[in-house]
């Protein structure tokens, strides 16, 4: 209990790494550009519970919308006088913006998804059985959930055929929110290991999306159920940030954790 109780995460002779947050012209753009994305899908949401929009035209615009918008963490490096700011800084709010993004993702769609999809859905095997609810969803608003929680199955039938290996991977959402927080408390404590979150998270986004994407490549898009550009808004389009980004971030990641321990040698003397 004694060595338990003696256990930090920062050394306390360490000193404290330099105090970083996202400035707030980078939240305030980051906003609109929220704003403009997902009132977009409330939209597509509203246009097809209105009747105007079928399901699956709205559901795929919401898609596009959405994969658009998961590009905002590149923000602050748009914003006037960027080239002007210190890099690392810039580099900590495009992480920032980037787990934010990843966050609301996990909290509107793959957390509920998961919680609820296996009671939520059933004997449904094609795009028709989906499709099939639409009266039901129209009959009262409160049923929306269920254009929330099939929306992905415009183009991906795992999404509510009860698929084991999709449902493992959205499982990751969990450990993403949880890793998110503890960034947070690690930043906020100035910790110089709170860019250890990223580095270690990196790999495993990359490594479920490419079996998310080439298990149905190698099952032979059984579950596709459009054509080529539904496949690729699937598994390339709504798939890409998962795999890339994360990468970037681990490489971001690891300059803004040795600065740290740079900065933190040099403060300790």
């Amino acid at each position: 209990m004694t060595g338990l109780a003696s256990f930090d995460v920062d050394h306390p002779m360490r000193a404290a790494a330099e105090g970083r947050q996202v400035s707030s012209s980078t939240w305030r753009a980051f906003g609109i550009w929220t704003a403009v994305f997902w009132g977009a899908v409330a939209v597509f949401a509203t246009l097809f519970y209105v009747g105007a929009l079928d399901f699956t035209t709205s559901a795929k615009a919401a898609l596009y919308g959405i994969s658009i918008w998961l590009n905002g963490w590149i923000i602050p490096l748009l914003l006037p006088g960027a080239r002007k700011r210190p890099k690392m800084a810039l580099f900590h709010e495009c992480l920032v913006l980037w787990m934010a993004s990843y966050v609301v993702t996990n909290l509107l769609w793959e957390i509920p998804w998961v919680i609820f999809s296996p009671f939520v859905f059933h004997d449904l095997t094609t795009l028709n059985d989906v499709v099939a609810y639409t009266p039901w969803i129209r009959e009262n608003v409160l049923h929306m959930y269920w254009w929330n929680l099939a929306s992905f199955g415009s183009v991906d039938l795992r999404t509510v055929n009860h698929n084991s290996t999709f449902f493992a991977l959205e499982m990751y959402a969990f450990v993403n929110v949880a890793s998110a927080v503890v960034f947070w408390r690690l930043n906020k404590s100035r910790s110089s290991l709170r860019y250890l979150i990223p580095v270690l998270g990196a790999g495993e986004p990359v490594v479920a999306t490419f079996i998310f994407s080439f298990s149905e490549v190698f099952g032979g898009f059984e579950n596709m159920p459009g054509g080529v550009a539904d496949t690729l808004l699937a598994l390339v389009w709504t798939q890409y940030q998962y795999f890339v980004f994360p990468l970037i971030f681990g490489v971001i990641g690891s300059r803004l954790l040795f600065e740290d321990w740079r900065y933190s040698r040099s403060a300790a003397g």
